[in-house]
């Protein structure tokens, strides 16, 4: 079904009211504005991302602590194995579901990302040969570890939400470094639970038998996607800001 002209209007006044420097300030996307190289700025971005559900507050309580660790450069904390001394080998939780041994191998592909490539992004880059670049990163890491998702189903919304930050340009929150080698127009929309709701509300995905929203799995972010593209044909992913912002506003 198409966008009325009047939800187009307002999606657009959304993100522009939403995309603004004062988004970062409850966000986990503020942590990679802290750093200035692109090896740290990426590294706080992954770190932040991939714990990025659940509620606010612990969410950035549980990356502060981490990144509280790395004396102001994360990718050589990783580096030089300083995950090593602060998570414990075994299953004792850190992060709800996440555990000690779930976080050593999480750290431990980063390592070898960066030991590689020198940066997160080249390493990545050098192994993307097409399709959705969040399941070229995700096959990057082991089954077993419980971070990363490695089902062809998810909708993958860390991911997503990561790469929204690193490819979207000329914004105040997402910082665009990946521009140059991947194109905005082909990120999908994270699929948050606020973005989820607003998104049924406005008839923008057809609910569930139920009326609630659909689950969260790679065809219902490509139908969100797809949707967006009437709107910000060249930047679906700005939708991003309209429908999570609306979502946390309320």
């Amino acid at each position: 079904m198409p966008i009325s002209p009047e939800l187009k209007e307002k999606l657009v006044f959304l993100a522009d009211k939403y995309e603004t420097p004062s988004f970062l300030q409850k966000d986990p996307s503020k942590f990679m504005h802290r750093y200035s190289s692109v090896r740290d700025q990426e590294a706080a971005a992954f770190l932040s991302a991939n714990i990025a559900f659940g509620q606010r507050a612990q969410i950035l309580s549980h990356i502060e602590l981490i990144l509280s660790q790395t004396e102001n450069s994360p990718a050589d904390w990783i580096q030089g194995e300083g995950y090593k001394k602060f998570f414990t080998e075994g299953d004792k939780s850190f992060y709800r579901m996440y555990t000690h041994n779930d976080f050593l191998s999480f750290f431990g592909t980063v390592k070898t990302m960066l030991d590689t490539s020198g940066t997160i992004g080249e390493y990545i880059c050098n192994h993307y040969s097409g399709g959705f670049l969040h399941e070229t990163i995700c096959s990057l890491f082991p089954a077993e570890c419980a971070i990363i998702p490695s089902s062809k189903n998810s909708a993958a919304k860390k991911m997503n939400m990561f790469l929204r930050w690193m490819v979207r340009d000329n914004s105040p929150v997402d910082l665009g470094l990946w521009s140059s080698w991947y194109k905005k127009e082909n990120l999908l929309i994270p699929l948050d639970t606020h973005v989820m709701q607003e998104a049924t509300k406005m008839n923008l995905l057809a609910p569930s038998a139920s009326g609630k929203p659909k689950s969260a799995t790679i065809k219902t972010a490509l139908a969100l996607t797809q949707a967006m593209k009437e709107v910000f044909p060249s930047d679906p992913a700005k939708a991003d800001f309209a429908l999570f912002g609306l979502g946390v506003d309320i």
